[in-house]
Parts: C-alpha cells; sequence; structure tokens
C-alpha cells in the first residue's frame, strides 16, 4: 500500500464515524505510526470528514474544472447602520399643523423609522441592544424632551418619556429644559424613556450634591458588528438657568477639554466610529473641530439653537443643526467593512434631512399611548374657559396683556415681569381650554411677589427679556405705571415674578433685591386660568376684546 493510500484510509477510520483509526496507527512500527498520525492531523475538515485531493494539471495548478480550488476567497460583504437622530422632542407628540400640511408627531415618525429604516420599535436593553436582534438602527436626540405642549407638560414629561421609549431611542445629550420639572422627575423620565442621557462637558463637584446627576460622558453601542460611539454635550445654560437646587453638586467644563477626553476614551472603549450629540448650535463647536481633525469624528449633530438650517462639513466631518420637535430628523447611514480593523472599518456616511409629512402608517402603539394621554388630558384640562376669535402670538402685547396681566389682577402686584422665552407658543382661535393655558406655559413655576426700590426696579423692567405688566416704557431707563404716572426711584413696589428668574435665570437680579421673598403657592398657570374663566367670553365677546391694560 503507498503512503497516500495508507494516510486516506486512516483518515476514513479517523472520522467519529470509524474510531478504530487509533487502534490501527498504534499496530504499527514506532517510527512510521508517528509519520502517519502527523497525516492525520492534517485530514478532513471540521467533521473530521476526508476530502477529495485537489485535481491539478501538469504544471502543479488547480485545474479548469476544479471550481472550489480555483475560486479566490469571496471579500466581506458592505453593512450598512442607519443613525435616526432628532432634535429635542419637546413635547411634540401629535402633528403640528392641518389635514395634508401636518407634520411631525411621534407615532408618524415611528411608524416611517420602522418602514424606510427597518428600525426595532421598542425600548432598548439595558446593555444598549436593540429590543429584536440583528438591529442595524439606531435611535438618538440632541436633548430638551418634557416641556412643551400640555400633552407632555402636563404629566411633567411622563407621557413623553412613555413614547420615547416605544420609539427605541438608545440615547440623547442632555437638554438644558431636561430640569424643568426638577430633578426627581428627570431621573423618573429617563428611567421610562429607558436610554441614557449624556453629557461630556458636565462634571461632578459635589457627590453628595450632584447624586443622579453623574451623567456618563459616552455610550458604546454595537450594531451589526459596527461599534457607534455617541458623545454628549450639554448646554452651559443647563447650569447656569436652572432654577436652584436643580444643577447642585456640578460645573461644566469648556467643551475642547471636555471633547479631548470623552473622544478618545470612547475609542478605547472600542468605537469604530464616534458622533457627538449637541444641545446648542453645531457652529459654536466649529472652531474646536477645525484644530482636532485628529479625532475624526463622523458626525455633530447639534439642537434648536442656530438662526438658520446648518448643513455643512469641517473636513470630513459632518455639522448638521436639528430644530424643537419632531417635524425633521437627520438620517444618518453608515457604509462599513467588518473584515477591516477597527479605524478602517467605515468606508462612507451618507446623511439627509428628512421631513416628516402627513403620509404613512403611524405606529400602532405610539397611536395608543398617545391616545390614552390625550383622553386623560382632555378629562382634566378639556374644561372650556373662554373664547377667543383670533387667536394670540406669542411675542405680541396682545400675548403679554393676557399672560402677564392676568398674572398682575391675580396676584394685586404693582408689576409682573416673567421672560419672553417662558411663552411657548400660539393661543389658537376657537374654543380656550385649561389645557390651552398649559400649552402656552409649560414649564413649572410658581409665582413669587417681592419688594422692590423704584431704581431696582428700573433696572430690572430693562432686561432685554423682560415681558411687563404695569408699566410701560418712557423713555430709555424710564418707565411709567397702570395710571400713567413715573416710575418713583425711591418708592416700594410689590413685584410678581416666577422662580426661575427670581433666582437669577436670563440675568434677572430679584434675589439680592429681596433675599425674604413671599411665596403665593400659585402655579403661574392658575390666574391666567382663572382671570380667562372670569370674563365668560362668547363668540360674540371674544376674550380679546377684555385684556387687561
Amino acid at each position: 500500500m503507498s503512503p497516500n493510500s495508507l494516510q486516506a484510509a486512516l483518515c476514513r477510520e479517523s472520522s467519529p464515524f470509524a474510531p478504530r483509526g487509533a487502534r490501527a496507527v498504534r499496530t504499527l512500527p514506532a517510527a512510521l505510526a508517528f509519520l502517519l498520525l502527523a497525516s492525520v492531523t492534517a485530514c478532513g475538515d471540521k467533521g473530521g470528514q476526508p476530502q477529495p485531493p485537489a485535481v491539478t494539471d501538469k504544471a502543479g495548478q488547480p485545474a479548469a474544472g476544479d471550481a472550489a480550488a480555483a475560486a479566490p476567497a469571496k471579500p466581506a460583504e458592505p453593512q450598512v447602520v442607519t443613525l435616526l437622530i432628532t432634535g429635542g422632542v419637546g413635547g411634540q407628540l401629535l402633528p403640528v399643523g392641518e389635514g395634508d400640511q401636518a407634520k411631525g408627531g411621534a407615532a408618524e415618525v415611528l411608524g416611517r423609522w420602522v418602514a424606510e429604516d427597518k428600525h426595532c420599535a421598542g425600548p432598548v436593553k439595558a446593555d444598549g441592544q436593540a429590543s429584536c436582534a440583528d438591529s442595524a438602527t439606531l435611535a438618538l436626540a440632541t436633548g430638551d424632551h418634557w416641556s412643551g405642549p400640555a400633552l407632555s407638560s402636563f404629566f411633567v414629561g411622563e407621557s413623553t418619556a412613555t413614547v420615547m421609549a416605544r420609539m427605541g431611542y438608545a440615547a440623547s445629550a442632555l437638554g438644558n429644559h431636561e430640569l424643568d420639572f426638577g430633578r426627581e422627575q428627570f431621573l423618573k423620565n429617563a428611567k421610562i424613556g429607558g436610554f441614557p442621557f449624556l453629557a461630556a462637558n458636565l462634571k461632578v463637584k459635589d457627590a453628595a450634591l450632584a447624586k443622579g446627576m453623574d451623567v456618563p460622558a459616552f455610550k458604546v453601542f454595537d450594531r451589526k458588528g459596527l461599534k457607534v460611539g455617541v458623545v454628549g454635550l450639554t448646554s452651559p445654560k443647563t447650569v447656569t438657568a436652572a432654577m436652584a437646587g436643580r444643577a447642585e453638586g456640578v460645573e461644566l467644563v469648556g467643551t475642547e477639554e471636555a471633547l479631548a477626553a470623552a473622544v478618545p476614551e470612547a475609542r478605547k472603549a472600542g468605537a469604530d466610529v464616534v458622533v457627538v450629540l449637541a444641545d446648542m448650535c453645531p457652529t459654536e463647536l466649529q472652531p474646536t473641530l477645525e484644530k482636532h481633525a485628529d479625532w475624526k469624528l463622523a458626525l455633530v449633530v447639534g439642537g434648536g439653537r442656530c438662526g438658520t438650517q446648518i448643513d455643512t462639513k469641517v473636513g470630513d466631518t459632518a455639522l448638521v443643526s436639528l430644530g424643537r420637535g419632531l417635524e425633521k430628523y437627520l438620517r444618518a447611514r453608515i457604509t462599513f467593512d467588518p473584515s477591516k480593523p477597527a479605524a478602517e472599518k467605515v468606508t462612507g456616511i451618507e446623511t439627509k434631512l428628512v421631513d416628516v409629512a402627513g403620509a404613512g402608517t403611524p405606529d400602532a402603539e405610539a397611536v395608543k399611548a398617545i391616545g390614552d394621554a390625550k383622553t386623560q388630558l382632555d378629562a382634566r384640562l378639556g374644561e372650556q374657559i373662554g373664547v377667543t376669535k383670533k387667536g394670540l402670538k406669542a411675542g405680541t402685547p396682545e400675548m403679554a396683556r393676557w399672560v402677564a396681566g392676568s398674572m398682575r389682577e391675580g396676584t394685586k402686584a404693582d408689576a409682573v415681569i416673567i421672560n419672553k422665552k417662558g411663552i411657548r407658543g400660539d393661543l389658537p382661535a376657537g374654543p380656550i381650554t385649561v389645557g390651552s393655558v398649559y400649552s402656552v406655559l409649560p414649564f413649572e413655576n410658581s409665582l413669587m411677589l417681592m419688594k422692590v426700590k423704584g431704581a431696582d426696579l428700573a433696572n430690572q423692567l430693562s432686561n432685554p427679556e423682560a415681558l411687563i405688566s404695569g408699566f410701560t416704557a418712557a423713555g430709555k431707563g424710564k418707565f411709567k405705571d397702570a395710571k400713567g404716572k413715573p416710575l418713583d426711584p425711591k418708592k416700594e413696589y410689590t413685584v410678581a415674578t416666577i422662580e426661575y428668574l427670581y433666582f437669577g435665570g436670563d440675568g434677572f437680579e430679584f434675589e439680592k433685591l429681596d433675599p425674604e421673598p413671599t411665596e403665593t403657592g400659585m402655579a403661574w398657570q392658575t390666574p391666567v386660568i382663572e382671570w380667562t374663566k372670569g370674563q365668560k367670553s362668547t363668540d360674540a365677546k371674544p376674550v380679546e376684546k377684555a385684556l387687561p391694560k
């Protein structure tokens, strides 16, 4: 028997179905047994099955008919992972607009994600994996989710958090309005939503005071073998403008310092590609990005703080801005080669801003969750308290008279000062309900009364963010009261304001002027509701005809 024939026989006997091979080898002389055992280790596939000998030509090359031997190794097929990124949801659970012109809406957005991108609906798992196997999408947001229409703000953001869980968000940057309903409610909403908030530039300075606010700088998510590092940046206003106590124990560091630490750490954690979510306009980061091409960021997406739409590049890094709400989202498709090393896997990134129109099939479970919240809201806030024929636009004198004027009458103060940005929507024409008031004034604020000298009051009235009732401008730095009398710099006036401004929001200094204010215990929506209800307005006598002076 030739050596080749003997090897083939031993391979047959050494298969799992013929265990006599070892005994056959033991019957041979030692030297020959050793050589043949070495041969046996080279025969067969992983299951130990014998392989047919390769067919070769005279030159020793694979014969033309031996296709298996001649075919080169098949290269790995390119894979795609899709990032679905929104700005702050801002409580916009329902579409905005009428009929076919309606845009946004959480159920509508999710319906498109599922239909067009095969997104996996449902809460992400604790390890960041999607709720269904082999998901190729990652839903992200830039922050600011709870404050907005009454459908969210009346439930202190819990309704929005529930819907965001259904939408399958994996992470969000920490927005400066996340703490609008207090730290405990923020933590509760984050748990309901089932996704982490990220802020690389938010650091703990006092662990005892910062309980619950030690949010991570980044997270790494695995989708189809591509590891996506997501770094978050919060707005400076998160600390400087938060109501007292809500941001205790934390401080901000510069964005360059924060990214210089977080991006390399994300790479060390295995990230093949790194994206940044920022609760700020991405152009604020442009000078830093121009200095650090070495970071090799794929994408920087900012929230709704840009005067115009941003969609540009710094080197190979795409910069995109997104507004507040769900009228648009960013789709970023990342193509990668799974066979390449981590730093070389990504072969291309394609970004597109998607305008959410009314077409498409809304997600049924999201529709139900929103419907349940609306049913509860209608039962509690659906009471009609008035009628407006034309509606009131945010930023107009009429809106200021309705909101601040109602507060002045309700508190009997000489002046009311609130901030223009506190009014977050228009009052639509038609019936006015309790819910309408919450949509215009969504934030959690209580009214406070102070005693302020006229000279100090003039300085507060001059703040460009001031929305005022009880005084009007009468020249540079001068004001007159509701009766037309000049403001007396020596007189002490009773001034009503909201908690947020009292503690220094938007540059006001009320806490310094009166360290012991009177707590009314009254939510700022309450006097607006009570005044509107008291007018008994009708279609023939709409509320705008009775607005306070």
